[in-house]
């Protein structure tokens, strides 16, 4: 398993891409990291991106832990986070995301490629550089 996050620099984009199995720890722990990591660099779109991942060990508890946390780009920054989750589970625990935490996160959208993500944004791609790995 692994969860990376990168950046794309001319764009002000973070994101975060995880891979093969994910947990509920995993996704606490990165979620954690990226918002105080964001906290100094004040990025104003995220991209999540679950497209390389096999399984999500993730329970619902951990989707509401996660929403309940403030969200990674602080309301002040106009922003748009957008969560790529290609296959049927990390779709339904995406949306839950989104509905449990839409009352502090208004530009959140779950989409099935990162094409859309890109769309999204108005990009046709993006020139990114790790920062956590």
């Amino acid at each position: 398993m692994g969860a990376f996050l990168s950046v794309d620099e001319a764009r002000r984009v973070l994101y975060a891409r995880f891979e093969g199995v994910v947990t509920d720890e995993v996704l606490v722990s990165r979620y954690r990291q990226s918002r105080e990591w964001n906290a100094v660099h004040r990025y104003l779109k995220g991209i999540t991106d679950f497209s390389g991942v096999t399984q999500m060990n993730v329970t619902a508890r951990a989707v509401a832990q996660v929403a309940a946390l403030d969200p990674i780009i602080p309301n002040d920054l106009l922003r748009i986070a957008i969560i790529v989750a290609p296959q049927d589970f990390a779709f339904g625990l995406s949306r839950m995301f989104e509905m449990l935490g839409s009352k502090t996160r208004e530009e959140v959208h779950v989409v099935r490629s990162l094409a859309e993500a890109y769309q999204l944004l108005g990009v046709e791609s993006l020139d990114l550089h790790p920062v956590l790995e």
